[in-house]
């Protein structure tokens, strides 16, 4: 079981937990949605929670940037819209840090539509990762 708290949002996070739960590795058993505001809190309610691993995101960049078009109807300004999302995977039992890193991605229509992609960049990168960790066994 792994737990999640994306500093996002909860849209981010529910955008996380969607592309987790789609993973076609099911080493990720079952998400549990975390409220905590902070990866020190977020860990306590994972360990809480009997979670193996938490997952926390913080949006580091988000900006937007203006591009000209040319059309058959003249020029027109497009947003494109830019974000960085880091985030860590952390083993509950230990608090040890088994993955983090930060994940970028842009798109023409939602800074929202930008950072469901990084979420789910990080859902793969995320499954990859507890399946190299391997099983925690329970004694």
């Amino acid at each position: 079981m792994q737990s999640v708290n994306a500093g996002t949002g909860t849209a981010g996070r529910d955008q996380l937990m969607k592309f987790l739960a789609k993973e076609k590795d099911k080493s990720v058993a079952q998400d549990v949605p975390i409220e905590a505001s902070t990866p020190e809190l977020a860990l306590q309610e994972a360990k809480k929670d009997n979670c193996d691993y938490v997952v926390t995101t913080n949006q580091t960049e988000s900006h937007q940037e203006n591009s000209l078009m040319t059309g058959p109807f003249g020029q027109t300004s497009m947003p494109t819209y830019y974000v960085t999302t880091a985030y860590k995977l952390t083993k509950v039992s230990d608090g040890s840090e088994v993955s983090s890193g930060s994940l970028k991605a842009s798109d023409r229509g939602s800074e929202q539509n930008a950072i469901s992609f990084t979420m789910h960049k990080i859902a793969d990168k995320v499954t990859q990762d507890i399946k190299k960790a391997g099983p925690i066994s329970h004694s």
